[in-house]
């Protein structure tokens, strides 16, 4: 009895180094802002900056996805994904359509970004999403849920996740940024999805030269058009 008893206790202590937390969207729907950019381009620098100071009431959450095509000038891209480019052709339709800097707001292209962003819409949100996280030094463990107030609508809808980091910098040697620093917000080091909208559980794992800290994860809701219904971000456990 009293092995067993030992043994009930040591499961029920928490591991030391793991830390939880969680957030709620509000009320109002926040917009899906992507970044399509590169480290090769030379005008990606300004795009990069706008998006890093971008202000915390201005109702979007902002996502940038490096792109690999420009890799053959010189400078590889290490935030770069071929899935990245991939994604960007898909989001322009299946086009196969692209360029850089490019700014989609809602799954649109938004070539207005450097006049600033639309006003903030005030109708009431058809998601309500919820992001738990637990996150211990080599893992970021990811639950999200989300309620539809209309259940139709969550029939055709898709949940992605998506691990980012702030406050990266590069000192590029070659291409068209050659000689130059470079500093990235809100990168994508890893998109999974799409989930079943209602529910989803996604285990990431941390990378040699992450640094914990400025990660976070965020999680969007899109319709069958690629259109948000909802996007909530949540930055790194304290």
């Amino acid at each position: 009895m009293r092995i067993v008893l030992l043994f009930c206790c040591v499961l029920a202590i928490p591991v030391a180094d793991a830390a939880n937390c969680n957030a709620v969207s509000g009320a109002s729907r926040n917009s899906l802002l992507e970044l399509y950019t590169s480290e090769g381009c030379s005008s990606c620098p300004p795009a990069d900056r706008w998006l890093s100071h971008l202000p915390d009431d201005a109702g979007v959450v902002p996502l940038a996805f490096h792109v690999d095509y420009w890799d053959r000038l010189g400078w590889r891209d290490p935030f770069a994904q071929a899935a990245f480019s991939q994604r960007q052709r898909t989001r322009n339709n299946g086009t196969g359509w692209v360029y850089t800097p490019q700014v989609m707001l809602d799954g649109k292209d938004y070539r207005a970004w450097q006049r600033g962003l639309p006003a903030r819409s005030t109708a009431p949100a058809p998601v309500r999403l919820a992001l738990t996280l637990a996150q211990s030094t080599d893992r970021m463990d990811v639950q999200a849920d989300s309620r539809f107030d209309d259940p139709a609508a969550g029939h055709e809808a898709q949940l992605y996740l998506a691990l980012t980091e702030n406050r990266l910098d590069s000192e590029v040697t070659a291409g068209e940024n050659a000689r130059r620093v470079l500093h990235h917000d809100h990168v994508v080091r890893q998109l999974a999805g799409p989930f079943d909208p209602h529910h989803a559980r996604q285990r990431f794992r941390l990378q040699p030269g992450w640094k914990a800290a400025d990660l976070g994860v965020t999680a969007f809701v899109l319709d069958a058009r690629g259109a948000t219904l909802q996007a909530l971000a949540l930055p790194a456990c304290p």
